[in-house]
């Protein structure tokens, strides 16, 4: 075997290896849109939920692996955590104007075993005195954002691998 062989199977086992790490990225992507399809026909029922005097509320960066976001936040009386909404859009005049310290409230909420974060935004509705303030449907339409992102990620991800592989291992094939 000669020096150009055991530089073009080098390159083809690279070019294999790298088309085979892009296939597996497109299944974070998948991830994705299955928690979103999961969580976006959330039953209250299932949910945590607190009847609590609010006794402070705001705008603040949570705190997550990610990097800091600003959210919406509710502080309840006997809580350990702060419940809070992001927006990607990040308006929340309405939620501001809705909700007052002494206000009580009834929160649900998924709960979030993260102890990095510093607010739990799996806030899925919030009530006031018997009226919806906060619905689960801006929480479920979060969750249908999610499932597109992760499904046209996922889609985008298999035809960049496949692309690659095609192009980067099968030609190599092919001049052999």
């Amino acid at each position: 075997m000669g020096k150009k062989s055991i530089k073009g199977q080098a390159r083809n086992t690279k070019g294999t290896a790298i088309s085979a790490l892009l296939f597996l990225s497109s299944f974070v992507y998948c991830y994705l849109a299955y928690i979103g399809y999961k969580d976006q026909h959330i039953d209250l029922s299932e949910c945590s939920k607190v009847t609590s005097v609010i006794i402070d509320k705001g705008l603040e960066h949570r705190r997550e692996t990610k990097g800091p976001s600003l959210c919406f936040y509710l502080s309840l009386e006997g809580s350990s955590k702060k419940l809070g909404e992001y927006r990607w859009w990040k308006n929340y005049d309405d939620l501001d104007d809705k909700f007052h310290a002494g206000d009580t409230v009834t929160a649900y909420f998924l709960d979030n075993h993260n102890a990095g974060e510093s607010i739990n935004i799996d806030l899925v509705q919030v009530e006031k005195n018997g009226q919806v303030r906060l619905g689960k449907q801006e929480y479920a339409h979060k969750q249908r954002t999610l499932v597109w992102i992760g499904a046209l990620g996922g889609l985008a991800m298999l035809g960049v691998s496949w692309s690659y592989y095609r192009k980067k291992v099968l030609m190599n094939k092919a001049r052999r």
